[in-house]
């Protein structure tokens, strides 16, 4: 009998055993789908290649606390919306007629000329310090932000992350921004995590890229704080340190709406030379040579030519100056710049307090 019962414990042992064996064995290849069914876009930056090396570099050059580091980009994923965005942005693929109506609306217009007559007081510092005119400022401020109602929910880490690790085309200017901004945050003591901006990392009413955020954003109102989302003082006083740095000369032309001679508007010259680069080329005379019918009471200075489509079955021309490109650097492109310049017109032209 003795016997029997230590047969029948004996089986039940090796019973058991086999469950759990069989038991691991599900759970270890259900983990294994998951994993399999789980995208990459789910895993945290730890895994992305060159956060380590970044994170060692940020330690060794700037003696960032690299723990600090280690937790942060543990707790974010990629912004796959990032990535879409970039690769679709207006200021690119559409249109200059219908980019344009996006800010040259009633609204817009009266909320610049609002905006400018509640700022007057910085506008004219501004002005009188860095030879940029208020409707210029207001307008970037406009084009931008909506005046600052629009800053951007998107926590600017996970963007600037995502752009500098999972965008390739310009991943190396993404990590000096990611750089900047991490720099910023500590000198701000501002939670990491928690700093909102636009999807590609812009900040503040102004919309400065962390990199300009620290080097050409002023504190002026004089409070000892440079804040570009709460003050219109400073956000009006750094759009305008940013242009004159960038170029841009008081009293100076913007550009001057020209035609072409009937048989040259698809030449190849015209071709070459419209919206070539982001620099000036020719004096008048020059152009006029190419085909373009400059007058001679133009500015005896050199000059760019910016072809844009300013309606469905219309094609129209300038030659741009310096100050021109100086506002292109605000963002490199030609609809954006003019977009810019036409609401400064719309705003200037609709301000009673000249």
């Amino acid at each position: 009998m003795k016997t029997v019962w230590i047969m029948i414990l004996g089986f039940l042992v090796a019973s058991c055993s086999s469950v759990e064996n069989t038991s691991n064995v599900v759970s270890d290849e259900m983990k294994r789908i998951a994993e399999e069914k789980t995208p990459n876009s789910m895993l945290t930056f730890m895994n992305k290649e060159g956060v380590k090396s970044f994170i060692s570099y940020m330690g060794e050059k700037h003696h960032y606390d690299e723990d600090l580091l280690i937790k942060e980009f543990s707790q974010i994923t990629p912004r796959q919306q990032v990535i879409k965005k970039s690769n679709n942005q207006p200021e690119v693929i559409t249109p200059y007629h219908k980019y344009k109506a996006r800010f040259l609306n009633e609204s817009r217009i009266k909320s610049g000329v609002a905006f400018l007559q509640e700022n007057k007081i910085w506008l004219d510092r501004a002005e009188k310090e860095f030879g940029v005119p208020a409707e210029i400022i207001v307008a970037i401020a406009g084009v931008e932000t909506f005046y600052g109602r629009i800053t951007g929910n998107k926590d600017v880490f996970t963007s600037l992350s995502t752009l500098a690790f999972d965008y390739p085309r310009r991943g190396k200017y993404f990590q000096s921004e990611l750089e900047a901004f991490l720099l910023l945050a500590r000198e701000k003591n501002w939670p990491i995590s928690e700093v909102k901006g636009s999807y590609s990392g812009a900040l503040g009413v102004a919309q400065f890229m962390p990199s300009n955020y620290r080097k050409l954003a002023i504190d002026f109102d004089r409070d000892g704080e440079i804040d570009l989302w709460g003050s219109s003082a400073d956000a009006i006083g750094s759009i305008a340190n940013y242009l004159k740095h960038k170029g841009w000369k008081a009293q100076r032309p913007i550009l001057d709406s020209v035609t072409l001679h009937p048989s040259k508007g698809s030449s190849p010259e015209i071709m070459l030379w419209s919206n070539k680069q982001r620099k000036t080329f020719h004096y008048p005379n020059e152009w006029k040579k190419i085909g373009v019918n400059a007058p001679s009471s133009l500015p005896q200075l050199k000059s760019g030519l910016i072809r844009l489509r300013t309606a469905e079955n219309k094609v129209s021309y300038w030659l741009a100056y310096n100050n021109f490109f100086a506002l292109m650097s605000y963002n490199p492109s030609r609809r954006y710049t003019m977009a810019v310049i036409d609401l400064s017109k719309a705003i200037y032209e609709g301000n009673e307090v000249q």
